[in-house]
C-alpha cells in the first residue's frame, strides 16, 4: 500500500505539470509523449519480469496477434509485472502490461492470447487518448483518478475518482462500458485472425467468472466488475463466436505449459502454484513447480528428489538453469555453478542463468569472471537497476571506486530516484581522472539527458 501511495503522489505530480488546456487536442504525438512517461513511471516503480523465457515468448505471442493488427501510429509493447493479482492493462503510447498471475491462471495459449487481443484493442481504438479527451469536461482530479487507477490498480486511483460529483462518475462509467464492449468484440476479431479459436476468450472470461465466486471480485480486474458483467459480456461473445469458422487447428500448449511453469514457480504463492501445477499435463513442468515449492517451505531432501532427475533436460531446455538456481536459493553453490555452465553451454543468451552465476563468481572473490557476466548481461537488459548495482559493488571494491560510484549513478537513474543518482554522479565526477573514466562519465551523462526529460 505504502508503493501505490507513492507511485500515486508522483503521478499527481507529473499530471499536475501538464496544461489542461493542451488535452483538448490530445494527439498522437501527444499521446506517444505521454506514453513514454507512463512506461518509464511503471518500469522503475513495478517489479518487472525479465526471465528471457517468459518475456520472449510472451513476446512471441504478442508479435503473432500485432501482425494482424491494422496499422498503427506507434509500436505496441508488452511487458510482464511481478503480480499475483488477475490483470492486464493497456496505457498510452501502446504500452501494455500482463500480471503473472492472469499467466498463472490461463490454461492455454489461445486463451492468453486473448487477453492481450482485448487489451491491443483498447489501444487500436485510442480508448485511452478517448478518455483523456472526455477529463477536459470534468477536473483535472478526475483524470489524475483514471490514469492512477490503471497505473497502481488499487483503490488510490479509485479514491479519486469516486470524490468527483456522481453525474461525473455516470458519465465516465457510460463511456467505459462502450469502450469494454468495443475491445470485447474488436479483440475477438484480432484472435480469430492471428489463428486462435474464438472459443479462447469465452474460456478465459469463464475463468474470471469462477475466480470473482471464489475471491468475491478481489483479485478480478475492475473492469470486469464495473463495467458490463462478466455474464453479459460471455453471452454477447458466445454469440459472436457462431460467426467464426469452426474448423481452426489448436495450437500446441507446449511452449505455453513450460512459461506457465516457471511463473509458477517462481511469481505465485506457493500454496496456489501448487493448486495450479496440478493442471499442467507435462510431468517434469509439474516437478519443477512443486521441486521450488517444496523448498520455499522448507521441505529439501522432497524438493531434492523431485528436481534430482536429468531426464527433464530433454523436455525443458532451461532445466539445468532451473537446477542451478535450486541449489543457488539452497546455498549449495558448487552444485549451483555446475548446472549453470550446463545451462549457459546450451544457451548463452539466457542472462538469468548467466545472473545467478555472476552472484556466485562474487560470492567466490573472483570478480573478472562476475564482471564479465554481468556486462554481458546489460548488453540483454541494459536498464537493470540490480544488474548495475552488483556491477558496481563488484568493481568499486576490485576495479576502482570510480566504476562502483557511476553504476550506483545508473541503478538510480534506471528507478527513478533523483536524489541518489545524483549523490553517486557527484562522487564519480570527484574521482574521474583518467580518460576512460571520462569517457564513462560523458557517456553516463548523455544517457542521463535522454532519460531526465521523463522525470
Amino acid at each position: 500500500m505504502k508503493r501505490k501511495i507513492i507511485v500515486f503522489l508522483i503521478i499527481l505530480v507529473w499530471i499536475n505539470k501538464i496544461s489542461f488546456a493542451s488535452l483538448g487536442d490530445f494527439t498522437i504525438s501527444d499521446e506517444a509523449k505521454l506514453g513514454k512517461k507512463f512506461y518509464v513511471y511503471i518500469t522503475t516503480h513495478f517489479p518487472i519480469v525479465y526471465d528471457p523465457y517468459i518475456v520472449n515468448y510472451i513476446r512471441g505471442v504478442a508479435n503473432r496477434l500485432k501482425s494482424v493488427l491494422p496499422p498503427q501510429p506507434f509500436d505496441i509493447t508488452v511487458d510482464v509485472i511481478y503480480n499475483s493479482q488477475i490483470n492486464a492493462f493497456a496505457g498510452p503510447g501502446g504500452h501494455v502490461f500482463v500480471y503473472t498471475g492472469i499467466i498463472a491462471l490461463m490454461d492455454s495459449e489461445a486463451e492468453l492470447a486473448s487477453v492481450l487481443s482485448h487489451e491491443f484493442a483498447h489501444v487500436t481504438q485510442r480508448h485511452i487518448a478517448a478518455s483523456i479527451k472526455r477529463q477536459k469536461l470534468f477536473t483535472i482530479g478526475s483524470l489524475v483518478g483514471v490514469l492512477a487507477g490503471a497505473l497502481v490498480g488499487s483503490s488510490v486511483g479509485q479514491a479519486v475518482a469516486v470524490g468527483s460529483v456522481a453525474g461525473v462518475q455516470s458519465a465516465m462509467l457510460k463511456h467505459t462500458r462502450k469502450q469494454e464492449r468495443e475491445a470485447d468484440q474488436v479483440g475477438i476479431q484480432y484472435l480469430v485472425k492471428a489463428g486462435y479459436p474464438p472459443s479462447a476468450m469465452v474460456k478465459a472470461f469463464l475463468k474470471l467468472k469462477k475466480q470473482k465466486v471464489l475471491s468475491g471480485e478481489n483479485s478480478v480486474p475492475p473492469y470486469f466488475l464495473t463495467h458490463p458483467g462478466i455474464e453479459e459480456r460471455i453471452s454477447y461473445l458466445e454469440h459472436m463466436q457462431k460467426f467464426f469458422p469452426s474448423n481452426r487447428k489448436t495450437r500446441s500448449n507446449k511452449e505455453f505449459e513450460k512459461v506457465k511453469a516457471l511463473v509458477l514457480a517462481h511469481y505465485i504463492d506457493p500454496d496456489l502454484a501448487l493448486d495450479l501445477a496440478h493442471r499442467l499435463k507435462d510431468q517434469c513442468c509439474r516437478k519443477l513447480v512443486k521441486s521450488f515449492v517444496l523448498l520455499k517451505k522448507n521441505k529439501i531432501k522432497e524438493a531434492e528428489q523431485l528436481i534430482g532427475n536429468d531426464y527433464c533436460e530433454k523436455r525443458l531446455e532451461f532445466w539445468y538453469r532451473e537446477k542451478g538456481r535450486f541449489y543457488f536459493r539452497l546455498g549449495k553453490m558448487d552444485y549451483a555453478l555446475k548446472y549453470l555452465n550446463r545451462a549457459i553451454e546450451i544457451n548463452n543468451k539466457d542472462y538469468f542463468a548467466l545472473y545467478f552465476r555472476a552472484r556466485i563468481y562474487g560470492d567466490k572473490q573472483r570478480p573478472r569472471l562476475a564482471i564479465d557476466d554481468l556486462k554481458k548481461i546489460l548488453k540483454f537488459v541494459p536498464f537493470d537497476s540490480e544488474i548495475h548495482t552488483i556491477l558496481g559493488r563488484i568493481m568499486g571494491r576490485y576495479v576502482s571506486p570510480f566504476y562502483g560510484y557511476i553504476h550506483y549513478a545508473y541503478a538510480a537513474l534506471y528507478s527513478g530516484d533523483k536524489d541518489r543518482m545524483n549523490k553517486y554522479l557527484s562522487r564519480a565526477k570527484s574521482l574521474a581522472k583518467s580518460n576512460q573514466e571520462k569517457n564513462a562519465l560523458k557517456k553516463f551523462e548523455q544517457e542521463y539527458n535522454k532519460w531526465k526529460k521523463y522525470w
